[in-house]
């Protein structure tokens, strides 16, 4: 790396065979193997070095940053370590780039290659401090991010609600304590990258970001714009603590939940959950509602391990009416769908259950993507004539209107629940019914 210089905007044709090639790897990935090709990667800066992989994708096979450590020792790194981001599927894993130091104890790094964390750590101002900390002098930072090309979900769901974007002098600017030595753009991708070395001292700028949710760039400082569920709730904050998708570090749904469940966590309630996966959101709720029994649905009988006082494993096919009818005994206050997410199960489970809650009780549906992202979901989610969002969107327009007056195919059910709803509330991902 000593010494490359690498700076503009890379030919589309060069990079597409790439990126069939590794389809499963993210943007920031296939950028870096993109670098690694292009001899960005020097022998002199691997060689006998400590080197750290931050991040990255850990799903859907092989980790994109163990085999990069794999690579990075076969090259004569005298160690390489790997510190995995929020993950759902990973308990151990760590919330942002704020963990950094605390993941990596005394050890420091000649080289340090950042896949992912740029966009969603909270604090990026700490983060980043925390990266230039654990880098020794005239070591190297090469830092991945996302440029303001695409903010909306129509490549990653989770992009949406990512915070902070980024060009190659916004990324510069940032690492105060570091000199740049080359950078690089992918616009048709989105991808910025810039190479860094560590220095002593570096003089003080100001550092002006590209907010997702502002639309502009804005000075870094103590105050973030702020809308209105953007402020950590104990939910949030719990949700994070068991590594469930729900949290803002994911969907972002918690904030807006509590905002409806808050009135129910000191009450002796049942809540039912369809869909436990690995058990993280069952936790969730328990902690949250100390005082609740917590019952959690799945297909797996894997998922009984997650059984404890206050939680109860139900196994059970939700595309079984006889065994979805069954879930009625329940009698939950509040029922969240976080099931399969596959149409006809979500109305089975809707049109079967909203009628057991109480006055006031709560049904939420989940990643309502499956029905309006075909772009990013096989047709088989959408196995009945009207998806889950429009199933909602008519009971919406009953609620609202007070009379019973669809006509579509489900109209019975749509006529029922719409005149049985108190609130519709449409938020990113999921819609949350109150009953009357």
């Amino acid at each position: 790396m000593s010494g490359s210089i690498f700076y503009g905007t890379i030919n589309e044709s060069e990079i597409s065979l790439l990126r069939e090639r590794l389809a499963m790897l993210s943007r920031a990935e296939i950028f870096v193997e993109y670098l690694w090709g292009q001899g960005v990667f020097q022998e002199q800066d691997i060689m006998g070095k400590n080197c750290l992989i931050i991040g990255g994708v850990y799903s859907g096979g092989d980790a994109y940053a163990m085999g990069l450590k794999a690579r990075l020792l076969h090259a004569g790194a005298a160690q390489c370590d790997t510190l995995v981001l929020f993950n759902p599927g990973i308990s151990d894993s760590y919330c942002d780039l704020t963990d950094a130091t605390a993941a990596v104890g005394s050890l420091s790094y000649d080289l340090i290659i950042v896949l992912s964390g740029m966009e969603k750590t909270r604090d990026i101002r700490e983060g980043v401090c925390q990266l230039q900390e654990i880098c020794h002098v005239g070591g190297k930072i090469l830092v991945t991010a996302r440029t303001p090309h695409d903010v909306s979900s129509r490549v990653s769901l989770n992009t949406y609600e990512d915070i902070w974007r980024y060009d190659a002098d916004s990324l510069a600017n940032l690492f105060d304590r570091c000199a740049v030595e080359m950078s690089a753009v992918d616009e048709a991708y989105g991808i910025v990258c810039a190479l860094l070395t560590r220095v002593e001292r570096a003089a003080a700028s100001k550092s002006f970001l590209f907010h997702t949710r502002e639309g502009k760039c804005i000075e870094v400082g103590d105050k973030v714009p702020q809308g209105y569920f953007n402020s950590s709730s104990v939910l949030d904050t719990i949700g994070i603590k068991y590594r469930t998708d729900k949290c803002s570090m994911m969907h972002n749904y918690l904030d807006k939940y509590a905002f409806f469940l808050e009135k129910f966590r000191s009450q002796p309630i049942r809540l039912l959950e369809l869909g436990v996966f690995n058990g993280s959101s069952v936790r969730m709720w328990q902690e949250y509602f100390p005082r609740a029994e917590v019952f959690g649905v799945d297909i797996e009988a894997s998922c009984r391990q997650y059984e404890e006082e206050r939680i109860h494993i139900i196994q059970a096919d939700l595309s079984d009416a006889a065994q979805v009818s069954m879930l009625r005994e329940i009698r939950p206050q509040i029922i969240v769908d976080d099931a399969s997410h596959i149409v006809s199960h979500q109305l089975l489970a809707l049109f079967t259950l909203f009628d057991v809650l109480p006055r006031g009780g709560v049904y939420i549906l989940e990643d309502m993507e499956t029905s309006l992202n075909p772009e990013l979901f096989d047709e088989a989610y959408r196995d009945c004539p009207m998806d889950a969002y429009a199933v909602c969107e008519r009971i919406a327009h009953i609620a609202a209107r007070k009379v019973p007056d669809d006509d579509s195919i489900y109209a019975d059910h749509i006529n029922r629940i719409g005149m049985e709803t108190e609130l519709v509330s449409i938020t990113k991902g999921s819609v949350i019914l109150i009953k009357r």
